[in-house]
Formats: structure tokens, sequence, C-alpha cells
């Protein structure tokens, strides 16, 4: 029998707020910002403890994972329109972005390895994070993680991971 387990991300506290900008996109291409709320769904068997996964470890990892996204400008660092370069001191990081040219700290920035910044890409990108760092149990068979940028807006994404 199949079980499932889901951590609600705006209930849960786990969530962001950063910015991005969006390439070639009419409104989305100039920085703007969201409030965003990860979701977690895990499915499988559970164990002889009568559990699928412990509540308080899954939303422990979603917190990690999300901590180093808040707050930040998140740049994408997988395309090839998109020039990245630091000062040399470090401290500074300049995005080439078509026509327009962005300055940041370096501390306030992340480089994600996308192509764009959309929630469709973010809830896989943090998927992957999550399979490779979560202490996942091994009656887990399915694991599907969301993102949303504000309330009633997202995407999911989902990999088996047993099974």
């Amino acid at each position: 029998m199949q079980h499932y387990l889901q951590i609600d991300g705006w209930n849960s506290n786990i969530r962001f707020s950063s910015c991005h900008m969006l390439l070639k996109h009419d409104k989305c291409s100039r920085l703007h910002g969201h409030s965003y709320a990860v979701h977690l769904k895990l499915t499988g068997e559970i164990d002889e403890n009568h559990m699928l996964a412990d509540f308080g470890e899954m939303k422990k990892a979603l917190r990690s994972m999300v901590s180093e996204l808040d707050h930040r400008v998140i740049i994408p660092t997988m395309n090839s329109e998109i020039k990245i370069s630091e000062d040399d001191t470090g401290n500074t990081i300049t995005v080439d972005m078509l026509e327009k040219r962005y300055m940041f700290p370096l501390a306030d920035v992340v480089k994600v390895p996308l192509r764009a910044t959309t929630v469709e890409a973010l809830s896989n990108y943090l998927l992957d994070r999550f399979i490779s760092t979560a202490n996942i149990p091994g009656g887990v068979t399915e694991v599907s993680l969301g993102v949303d940028e504000g309330f009633g807006q997202g995407a999911w994404s989902t990999r088996r991971i047993r099974g």
C-alpha cells in the first residue's frame, strides 16, 4: 500500500524571499522579487514504526536549502546570453543580460546552475538538491517538490528514486 507524506511550505514556514529576472520576458526581464514557499510530497511504504519519514528531519533539510536562497538575488549560470563576472576583489559581481548591466555585492547573490530562474527550473533544482542531501528513508520511492512564487501559483517536479 502506498502512503504519502506532505509538507506545506506556507504553513510550515519553509519560505524564502528573493529577486531574479527572466531573460526575454516582457515584464519579468526586469529585476523583481517574490515570496516563495517550498512544498514536499513523499510517496512510499511505511516502516516498522508506521512512519514514511520524520517530518522534523524533512523540514530541517528543506529549511537548510531555502536559507541559502533567502534575501538574495538568484542568478542562473548556465545561460550563454547572461555574462557573469566578479571584480578583482571578489566583492562585486556584474551581470550583463541583453542590454542591461547589474552590479551586486557578491554576498547578496546566489549563483545557481540553471538556464533560467523560473519556478519550474527552481523546483527541479531544489528537488535534485533535496534528493542528494536529505536523509530520505528507504521506504520512500518517489519525491515531489513544489515551489510557489506567491499564493496559488507554482510548479512541481517529481522523481522516482526507488522501485
